[in-house]
C-alpha cells in the first residue's frame, strides 16, 4: 500500500483516490481493492498523458500533468472540486434510508450563464485537442472536470480515453446512443466525433437545465425506456437558453463533422456570453522537480523513493545491501559452526 496519509484524500473513484501531496500538486494512486487485483491500473490513462507530455504545445483546458506512469500520476492541485459537485449542491433531493441522496425532487438555483458559456467552450476545446492527438475521451461527464481556483474548466480522468475508431463501451444513455442501422445496429458505434459530440450535447443540457436528461421525471430507473427515448430520438423540451438549446440539438443530431468545428461554432455563438477565463500559468519544469523530490523523499514507499534518486545512489545502494547480505551469511553460518 502507498504510504499517504488518508487525511490528504481529496478525491476517490472506483479504482483511484486523489491525494493532495503539496498546496499545487496532488497524486493519484490505486486504492486497495485495485491493488489487490494486481493491475496497473493507470496504463491507458498514463500512456494518453505521456502524448500530451511530448507535445511542445499544451492544451489549458486539460488538467496539467507532470509525472504519469501506469501506477500513479501527479496532476495539477484544482481547489475547487468537480463540476458535478458544483451542480450536485443547486439540487434538491431525496435522501434515503442508508442516508445517501435520492431521487431529484428539484433544481434550487441555475448555474450562471456566462460560466456554462465559458465551460463549454472550455471543455469542446480540451476534446478538439485530444482529437488532434487521435483520441476521444469516451467519459465525458461532469465529475470528470475540475474546477480551478479561478473557476476555469479543467478536463480528466483520462482512464477510458482511446484513440479514435474503437468501439465505444464506457458510455450509455443519456450520454450516449445505440445506432438503429448498419452493420453496427444495437452498439454504440465507434468512438469518433459522433459519440464526443453526442456527450457533448448531453453535458451542455446538464448544466443548463441543473440534471441529466429525463431525471426530472425518474426515466434513471428505467433504463429501457430512457434507452428507447433516446433511438427514437425523442429528447426532452429545449426551452431555457436559445444559443445553448441550439447547441445541445446540433450535438444530439450528430451535425458536426469534427470536435474542431464544434469547438470553434459553441465559441462563435457565445463570444459575447462567455466569461473571460483567468489561467495561471504553471512552471511545469518546477512542479515536475516538486513531484521528484516528493516520491524521493518517500511519499510513494521505499521502492519507488529508490528508483528515483541518482544512479549512483541507486548503485551505491546494491553494493551495501550486497554486501550486508554476504555479511549476513557468513555470520550465521559462523554462528551455527561454533554451536557445534
Amino acid at each position: 500500500m502507498i504510504p499517504i496519509r488518508r487525511k490528504d484524500c481529496v478525491g476517490s473513484g472506483a479504482k483511484a483516490n486523489v491525494h493532495k501531496a503539496n498546496e499545487t500538486i496532488v497524486v493519484k494512486v490505486p486504492n486497495s481493492s485495485t491493488i489487490a487485483e494486481g493491475n496497473s491500473p493507470f496504463s491507458q490513462e498514463a500512456k494518453f498523458y505521456n502524448c500530451v507530455l511530448g507535445e511542445k504545445e499544451r492544451c489549458p483546458d486539460i488538467v496539467e500533468c507532470f509525472i504519469a506512469s501506469p501506477d500513479f500520476i501527479f496532476l495539477s492541485y484544482c481547489c475547487n472540486s468537480t463540476l458535478a459537485h458544483r451542480f450536485f449542491e443547486y439540487q434538491e433531493r431525496e435522501i434515503r434510508p442508508n442516508g445517501r441522496p435520492g431521487k431529484l425532487i428539484g433544481v434550487k438555483e441555475y448555474e450562471d450563464p456566462a460560466l456554462i458559456a465559458r465551460w463549454i467552450q472550455q471543455l469542446t476545446s480540451a476534446l478538439a485537442f485530444m482529437e488532434k492527438l487521435g483520441y476521444t475521451h469516451n467519459d465525458l461527464h461532469p465529475r470528470n472536470c475540475l474546477l480551478d481556483e479561478n473557476l476555469n474548466l479543467k478536463l480528466s480522468d483520462f482512464d477510458q480515453a482511446t484513440t479514435i475508431g474503437q468501439f465505444l463501451e464506457s458510455l450509455m444513455e443519456p450520454w450516449a446512443i445505440k445506432l438503429t442501422s448498419g452493420p453496427l445496429r444495437n452498439t454504440y458505434g465507434l468512438t469518433s466525433a459522433r459519440t464526443e459530440q453526442f456527450a457533448v450535447g448531453t453535458f451542455l443540457f446538464t448544466m443548463v437545465y441543473g440534471h441529466e436528461p429525463y431525471e426530472d421525471i425518474h426515466l434513471e430507473e428505467d433504463p429501457i425506456e430512457l434507452r428507447r427515448r433516446f433511438r427514437a430520438f425523442d429528447f426532452p423540451e429545449l426551452n431555457r437558453h436559445e444559443v445553448f438549446d441550439e447547441f445541445i440539438s446540433a450535438c444530439w443530431h450528430n451535425v458536426y463533422p469534427n470536435m474542431a468545428l464544434v469547438a470553434y461554432d459553441i465559441k462563435r455563438k457565445t463570444k459575447d456570453i462567455a466569461s473571460p477565463p483567468r489561467n495561471k500559468a504553471v512552471d511545469h519544469l518546477k512542479e515536475k522537480n516538486a513531484c521528484i523530490a516528493l516520491i524521493q523523499g518517500g511519499l510513494l514507499g521505499p521502492e519507488q523513493a529508490l528508483s528515483y534518486q541518482p544512479s549512483w545512489q541507486r548503485y551505491l545502494h546494491a553494493v551495501i545491501g550486497r554486501f550486508l547480505y554476504f555479511w549476513k551469511r557468513s555470520f550465521n553460518l559462523l554462528g551455527t559452526l561454533f554451536c557445534r
